[in-house]
């Protein structure tokens, strides 16, 4: 039984692909084991980890017909032995010390999980993240998203490590086809007796410079606000039922976020296109606390009102007077 297992699904990466493998390959914590998801690639992706397979006893290879990466994830993690579980994309990058220091940590504390710091990825180096500068600024040991309230931005699934005892007992599994982090990641700081936030940087989130964009990549395209709306709404069902305590953090972080996402897109889209975006993010923002609306910056109040009013028009000329 290896300590960790990483959960490495994949699908047309291969510009990308070998600088993650060979990242995993080197890791610090060497007793690991490697299980990569073929989702029904179609470039040369499922040679260059076969050749892994081939050269290095801990990768191993399972395929199945795209499926998207919820099921690919749920796939590889039900293959895994290993008594720490952890996920990584297949075009980022993870620095060699990170999975040491995250499940060190796991072991010094007993928490359920552990997560660290991220860096953005490009071909000029890494770049600080300005939306997680505080919330992974200094190292908690055996906290909880209770009591750590800005712990509700740390909503990615390939920052850290969890306990696979932690992870089956809960039944963890992701559902979404996009944006499929939130739901697992926010239900499992909100299940944990405690989680650590390690005190270095554990992932380099990779910016697409070439190929295909990620789906972070394709902000303001109709399908993909309707995306981020459905999570948003999924993972607010989830707090309102198992931690209403968390629906203000929350709240006006999708409405300074997310929200604010889908706002901007108006100015490309028309209202047709975003037909669907438009119906989940205006019945998210129907249940917002009105105090969090009150204490919202003014532009973002009255954009919001706006879009939830289906004044869009209105929304259009205030995003073009701000400039934006």
């Amino acid at each position: 039984m290896p300590t960790l297992s990483v959960v490495v699904p994949f699908y047309n990466v291969a510009p990308y692909f070998p600088e993650l493998l060979e990242s995993l390959a080197t890791q610090e914590l060497a007793d690991l084991e490697v299980v990569l998801v073929d989702d029904g690639s179609t470039d040369n992706s499922p040679q260059i980890a076969s050749s892994w397979v081939a050269k290095d006893k801990r990768f191993r290879l399972i395929t199945q017909p795209n499926r998207g990466l919820s099921a690919a994830r749920n796939a590889g993690a039900a293959q895994a032995t290993g008594t720490y579980l952890a996920f990584a994309d297949s075009d980022d990058v993870v620095p060699p010390t990170a999975y040491r220091a995250l499940v060190q940590s796991l072991e010094s504390t007993g928490s359920d999980f552990a997560s660290g710091d991220v860096r953005r990825l490009n071909s000029s180096g890494t770049h600080r993240h300005p939306r997680y500068a505080d919330v992974f600024a200094a190292p908690r040991r055996s906290t909880h998203i209770t009591r750590d309230r800005d712990l509700i931005l740390d909503r990615m699934i390939w920052n850290k490590v969890f306990r696979r005892s932690f992870w089956d007992h809960h039944q963890f599994a992701f559902t979404l086809r996009q944006y499929e982090d939130a739901p697992v990641t926010v239900r499992a700081h909100i299940e944990a007796r405690a989680m650590d936030v390690v005190g270095q940087v554990v992932y380099h989130w990779r910016i697409r410079e070439t190929g295909e964009r990620s789906i972070t990549q394709r902000l303001y395209e109709p399908d993909n606000i309707a995306a981020r709306m459905r999570m948003m709404v999924v993972t607010g069902d989830l707090v309102r039922e198992r931690a209403p305590e968390l629906l203000p953090v929350y709240e006006r972080d999708m409405c300074l976020g997310d929200l604010r996402i889908a706002t901007l897109a108006m100015l490309e889209n028309t209202d047709e296109a975003m037909a669907a975006a438009l119906e989940l993010g205006r019945g998210f923002l129907s249940q917002v606390d009105e105090h969090v609306l009150d204490q919202l910056p003014e532009p973002n109040r009255h954009r919001l009102s706006l879009l939830l009013t289906g004044r869009s028009d209105e929304l259009r000329e205030a995003l073009s007077a701000d400039g934006q």
